[in-house]
């Protein structure tokens, strides 16, 4: 079994899980991988391997078997959206404050790692959104696969944005609001929460588009089908909106551009433990920490 380590090196203390990581593997005699780009910061940090233990991309998406994401929600995203092309296996290990999407922490890494190599987890596939924007200038273009949520809204903080919604080629209606949230399972607990969206297993395959404080009583959320197809246009007087995918990458939404969004499956699998459950967690990550701070 081969092992992909994909860490945030901008996270706290990540080079000292990053030697506790190594000690573990290389005393089970597990092999691993990282990505080439990160050698010369590794080898700054005292952290020098073989040159062997280092690929491309493409190269680890063929040789690995898991994929370990260290950092919080963000890196795994990340983490998800490189590697979703490839049959690859993913599990996250947790450093950061809040999050729902890793299933290991530096604390429990040995044990982990144990229950990996013997096949003692569960397999999960979620759903990804493949959105594409058609300019207005006839242009096309395809961008990375979304695991969490797709934001359009205004640069401007507080302004508002008029944005039409359209499933199945139909118009549904002309919301004004902060922005629109269209969302995944695995997103039902980012944005779309804060928004009053409803949460989803992670393995539900329905699509959830709610509004962001909107501006009408018209603020539930819709939860689609994985078979639906979502458009999203701005009227004329729309001006300087962005679309962000997955907090990460933003592209410009001019009057006149068309935002087709398509749910989408990938090869990649995520690992869940057996003793692990995703309501309880909910109940220990939000709930409790409420209480705790009140």
């Amino acid at each position: 079994m081969v092992f992909g380590i994909f860490p945030n090196l901008e996270k706290d203390k990540i080079f000292d899980s990053l030697r506790e990581l190594l000690e573990i593997l290389e005393s089970k005699e597990l092999p691993y991988i990282f990505p080439k780009e990160m050698k010369e910061n590794l080898e700054k940090q005292g952290i020098c391997i073989p040159a062997r233990n280092y690929s491309d991309i493409p190269g680890m998406g063929e040789k690995c078997d898991v994929i370990l994401s260290m950092g919080g929600d963000g890196s795994f995203l990340g983490t998800a959206r490189t590697f979703c092309n490839y049959p690859v296996k993913m599990v996250g290990i947790h450093l950061g404050d809040l999050g729902f999407l890793n299933s290991m922490t530096a604390n429990d890494m040995r044990e982990k790692i144990d229950r990996i190599c013997t096949g003692d987890y569960i397999l999960e596939s979620r759903s990804f959104l493949c959105p594409r924007l058609s300019t207005v200038s006839g242009e096309s273009r395809c961008f990375s696969d979304v695991l969490n949520d797709i934001v359009i809204g205004h640069n401007k903080i507080g302004s508002l944005s008029r944005l039409n919604l359209w499933i199945n080629g139909k118009h549904i209606q002309e919301y004004a609001a902060d922005g629109i949230v269209v969302s995944t399972a695995t997103g039902s607990t980012g944005y779309s929460l804060s928004c009053g969206g409803p949460v989803l297993s992670p393995d539900d395959t329905g699509i959830i588009v709610i509004p962001i404080c909107a501006h009408t009583l018209q603020r539930f959320a819709l939860v689609l089908k994985k078979t639906d197809v979502i458009q999203i246009t701005a009227p004329e007087r729309e001006r300087e909106l962005n679309i962000s995918l997955d907090g990460d990458e933003s592209q410009p939404f001019a009057p006149g551009d068309v935002l087709t969004i398509r749910e989408a499956e990938k090869p990649i699998r995520f690992i869940r433990f057996r003793d692990q459950n995703f309501f309880s967690t909910i109940n220990s990550k939000l709930i409790r920490k409420v209480n705790k701070n009140s």
